[in-house]
């Protein structure tokens, strides 16, 4: 079964996915192609892996201080926090 939290992660990675698509575009987008790959990999371990206990993502720490014109940064923060906060049974 999928979580409703497994699926705003899902999300958030698609938005993730479209900002690279829109830098090999040469299109406007959050953050750096370099980061977002980083953000990319790091989220793809969360749905792996679903336990912060064994996984916590660090990119909080370096897309804080990034202008966020259209949301994403606060979208990605949000998630990390949310994910921090997961039970294990």
């Amino acid at each position: 079964m999928i979580s409703s939290f497994e699926i705003l992660l899902k999300s958030s990675l698609k938005k993730v996915l479209y900002a690279i698509i829109q830098h090999e575009r040469n299109e406007a987008a959050p953050l750096s192609i370099q980061t977002l790959i980083q953000v990319k990999k790091e989220l793809e371990e969360m749905i792996r892996v679903m336990d912060p206990k064994v996984y916590m993502p660090g990119y909080p720490r370096y897309i804080f201080d990034w202008p966020d014109e259209d949301g994403l940064i606060e979208e990605l923060v949000n998630v990390a926090y949310l994910y921090g906060k997961i039970k294990k049974s």
